[in-house]
């Protein structure tokens, strides 16, 4: 399905594509995310990876996301950019709720 009218314009690096996923998010979903063990993470990942491939156009056009999901691989981590961009997502929850519980 095409979309004619795309909600925002396509992130090309890992943190503007994590940033968009944020803003989706509300206070609460955000600490629940943020709060995860990596058994729910993964479950979460496993159901909106293949939503977020297609939202992002990521293997259907955007090569700049692609690419720099590249460049931002880990070795010792996840090699599939929607999971490092997911993986990013939940570093900055998780950055966001430490600064929440120090305040």
């Amino acid at each position: 399905m095409i979309d004619r009218y795309p909600k925002y314009d396509l992130p090309v690096t890992v943190d503007e594509a994590a940033e968009v996923l944020i803003s989706d998010l509300t206070t609460q979903q955000m600490t629940a995310m943020a709060q995860m063990n990596d058994q729910e993470f993964e479950l979460l990942c496993e159901q909106l990876v293949p939503h977020l491939q297609h939202d992002f156009r990521l293997w259907t056009g955007n090569e700049r996301l692609l690419y720099n999901c590249f460049d931002c691989a880990d070795s010792d981590a996840s090699t599939d950019p929607m999971r490092i961009i997911m993986n990013c997502m939940r570093s900055k929850l998780q950055m966001l709720n430490d600064v929440i519980i120090t305040v």
